[in-house]
């Protein structure tokens, strides 16, 4: 049996071996790579707590813009989409007749392959070694030296090697072998990214190189397991493979009938003001069987409930709760601003408002939750028919409130939610690129016909909100789960103001990861939903 065993193990060394041997790059140049990447290591360790001490003496509005690049190097913001392309390449379906959009779609998953892979392999890599390692960050080592610990399992205790600069490691390398033309301008942003790290004291120097060098290593090992088999790239002269030439293929035409299928799904939007507000993109459930009737007109709600969830916005709410009586004037209402762990002073601020003869309740989180949890907070609070929900942060318009119950109490009793859609945004450029990439994404993949769903302005019939399943976040996938239920939506175009106090409690980066992985839950939700039933209750007279 022992030697039975041996045999076995014997065999497994020698398979492994010849496909190691199959898929190596040059034997010359792993040495190489070794040594350098150990010199610059080590040289990095002799500077790094000179260099931790510049950093920290920098200006505080350096550190706050190189906090805004270091979020760029989460792996995710790579990985998750190159995933969700992988996943959907394989799900795409096209004739005989559309060889060239195959063979394109063939070369394009090769390519998304390789950089999934890359990036995957050395993220892996560089958890296992961060936390098997033990080193404090630069921010734990005034109490613990920098010394490695071994395995500590913390996050405050894995600082070697920089996981963002193993991304970015990995990114520059893969992306210098798919688009040489831009291999200088691709390393140089990644050299940013990477060091911004040490900016803003996350890591020290030799972290950074570290990762940089691991990801590089990493990649360039898998493109040359690729290299081998001919996927993506090829074998080249040196020690870098090359990228594999398909001549004909040009992704931009031959991929045009898949884009334009997407392009076709966004809703365009026109009106500009609150007076002129038109209604558009009207789109009500397609789920078979639905409770539906279209024939049914909503009664005029004899409540209309406005909730604002807020957290830290006392001077923006002491003219924001004014607005909205203003604006709901002649229509019996309530005012709910669900006050997510304030510490400043909304309490006395509504306290004075109600003391006026405002209509305003004050419902509050005893620790913050985040924005889905006060807007739930808020609607189960709610005594209206119609629930209107709107950010505390003054942006939104309440002169448009009219037009979305307007809306709803029009739209027939096929129409659940009165969804506003931005224009005029007053976002900065930055913020508004990410959301309008957000919001292509979740379209393409929902197909809910809603161009902006981080409006905060909505108008939501409550009966229907109570059929809604509840996660972190819902509220930005509130037209989706409307039609889940065999409900429609109509959307109205709003203009945003400027935020008058205070500042954003969110920033670029800060959803976004999250919100792709929510992006799918929601899509599994509605897949999941085959048909809505049609329930009525049987009268013993009709027995």
């Amino acid at each position: 049996m022992i030697t039975t065993m041996r045999d076995r193990i014997g065999a497994v060394l020698d398979t492994t071996r010849r496909v190691c041997s199959r898929h190596r790059p040059p034997p010359t140049a792993l040495p190489v790579v070794f040594a350098v990447t150990l010199f610059l290591i080590v040289m990095a360790m002799l500077v790094d707590a000179d260099v931790d001490a510049a950093m920290r003496a920098l200006p505080q509005d350096v550190r706050s813009a190189f906090r805004l690049i270091t979020n760029i190097g989460e792996s995710g913001w790579v990985l998750i989409p190159s995933a969700l392309l992988l996943a959907a390449a394989g799900t795409v379906s096209v004739s005989a007749a559309d060889r060239r959009v195959r063979r394109a779609v063939r070369v394009g998953v090769e390519r998304l392959g390789l950089l999934f892979m890359s990036l995957a392999v050395s993220g892996i890599l560089a958890i296992v070694l961060k936390y098997g390692f033990g080193r404090p960050r630069p921010n734990s080592a005034h109490v613990i030296h920098q010394s490695f610990l071994g395995p500590t399992f913390d996050s405050d205790f894995a600082s070697f090697p920089s996981g963002h600069a193993t991304t970015m490691g990995a990114l520059a390398m893969v992306l210098a072998l798919l688009a040489p033309r831009w291999r200088v301008p691709v390393v140089a942003l990644a050299l940013v990214i990477a060091l911004s790290r040490v900016v803003v004291g996350a890591h020290y120097l030799s972290d950074v190189v570290a990762g940089l060098a691991l990801g590089a290593s990493v990649s360039w090992l898998v493109a040359w397991a690729f290299a081998r088999r001919r996927i993506a790239v090829e074998p080249g002269q040196g020690a870098f493979p090359r990228l594999r030439r398909h001549d004909g293929v040009n992704f931009r035409s031959d991929l045009a009938p898949l884009w334009a299928g997407i392009v076709r799904r966004l809703p365009i939007s026109l009106a500009t003001s609150p007076e002129a507000a038109t209604l558009s993109s009207v789109r009500a459930g397609t789920m078979a069987g639905g409770p539906v009737d279209e024939n049914v007109s909503m009664t005029r709600a004899s409540l209309i409930s406005v909730v604002i969830p807020a957290k830290d916005e006392a001077d923006n709410l002491a003219v924001l709760v004014p607005e909205i009586d203003a604006a709901l004037a002649g229509r019996t209402h309530e005012i709910i601003v669900v006050d997510d762990g304030s510490t400043d002073r909304t309490a006395a601020m509504l306290a004075g408002l109600r003391s006026e003869g405002r209509p305003v309740r004050h419902v509050r989180h005893a620790t913050p939750c985040g924005q889905s949890a006060a807007v739930r907070s808020g609607l189960l609070a709610a005594r209206g028919e119609i629930v209107v929900t709107i950010d505390g942060d003054g942006q939104n318009d309440p002169a448009y409130i009219p037009a979305l119950v307007a809306a709803l109490e029009t739209g027939g009793g096929r129409i659940a939610l009165a969804a506003g859609q931005r224009l005029a945004r007053t976002d900065g450029a930055m913020k508004m690129l990410a959301s309008r990439f957000a919001n292509r994404l979740r379209g393409a993949i929902l197909a809910d016909g809603t161009r902006d769903s981080g409006c905060g302005l909505k108008a939501l019939r409550r009966d229907v909100f109570v059929l809604l399943p509840y996660f972190d976040s819902w509220h930005r996938f509130l037209p989706a789960l409307v039609i889940r239920e065999g409900y429609g939506v109509v959307h109205v175009d709003v203009v945003d103001r400027a935020r008058r106090f205070g500042r954003s409690n969110y920033g670029i980066f800060d959803r976004g990861l999250r919100g792709v992985l929510d992006l799918f839950g929601v899509w599994w939700l509605r897949r999941r939903r085959k048909r809505i039933p049609m329930v009525s209750e049987v009268e013993a007279a009709d027995v």
